[in-house]
């Protein structure tokens, strides 16, 4: 065999064996910290949300997370504190369904505009590769304002890659219908699992 057919062949050899090898099945962690940034976009006024956050899973069954944030919109800011907990079930071997309850409070720095969301949801966490987590999100929100109250849907999807067994980075989309505006928020996150 020539050089040059080795130079073609062994790299599409391996990168078989790569796509063929079966997935390993491996439980999704719920003990986590993390640092995120996200483009928020309210109809056509663009902001920039920043937060830190984090996972504790009390048993198999139950966990419990948490964030604060800052949502920066010309012309002022908002701090953002969440709360929530979750129950993750296994639906196959390579997917968990994660439903969850979560509040937050929206504590703007001007003006008296502050809100409160509870939020029910479901999101599938699936091993689409060795490596690489897919997730779909779906909930329903209500949210009380100074001004009224409100409620709706939120869906979302998003992308997980594993740099090492303990660290990952995400890319998401999510879409609120929540009232009269539409949400649009695209963000990256990095985590680390303990």
């Amino acid at each position: 065999m020539n050089r040059q057919t080795l130079k073609i062949t062994l790299p599409l050899a391996l990168l078989g064996i790569g796509f063929s090898s079966p997935l390993l099945a491996k439980e999704f962690s719920y003990n986590y910290a993390e640092l995120g940034v996200a483009d928020v976009e309210v109809d056509d006024n663009d902001g920039d949300y920043i937060y830190g956050g984090g996972s504790l899973s009390l048993n198999s069954d139950v966990f419990i997370r948490g964030s604060l944030g800052s949502l920066d919109f010309e012309p002022g800011e908002a701090d953002v504190i969440s709360l929530g907990v979750g129950h993750p079930m296994s639906i196959s071997q390579r997917s968990d369904l994660v439903l969850a309850v979560d509040y937050s409070y929206l504590d703007p720095d001007r003006g008296s505009g502050d809100s409160d969301t509870l939020t029910a949801s479901a999101m599938s966490r699936t091993w689409l590769t060795n490596n690489v987590e897919g997730n779909l999100y779906g909930g329903f929100a209500y949210a009380d304002y100074d001004r009224g109250d409100d409620s709706g849907a939120i869906l979302g999807a998003g992308i997980r890659l594993y740099v090492a067994p303990q660290i990952s980075v995400a890319a998401d989309f999510r879409r609120s219908f929540v009232g009269d505006l539409d949400t649009d928020s695209i963000g990256i996150s990095g985590r680390v699992q303990f």
